[in-house]
């Protein structure tokens, strides 16, 4: 039991540092986009929403919607 605990607490940090790197690096893809649309003549409001649209993942892998999925789970 205290093994289990232990191998935990080494794979949280590991998980969220993955995370992290996730949303990161969808971050930066969406500022790209963004910078490449308004480069190519596209008008910075539809470029916002092209990139937004985009960049629907990073909605997706948040913390939030993590914690939401987990409960819905242990209730099943």
């Amino acid at each position: 039991m205290v093994l289990s605990f232990f191998r935990l607490l080494f794979l949280l940090p590991k998980f969220l540092w993955n995370l992290a790197g996730i949303k990161r690096t969808i971050r930066k893809s969406k500022r790209k986009f963004k910078r490449t649309l308004v480069k190519s003549g596209v008008p910075k409001e539809l470029a916002e929403e092209l990139a937004n649209e985009y960049a629907l993942p990073d909605d997706i892998i948040s913390l939030k919607t993590l914690v939401k999925i987990s409960k819905y789970t242990r209730k099943t």
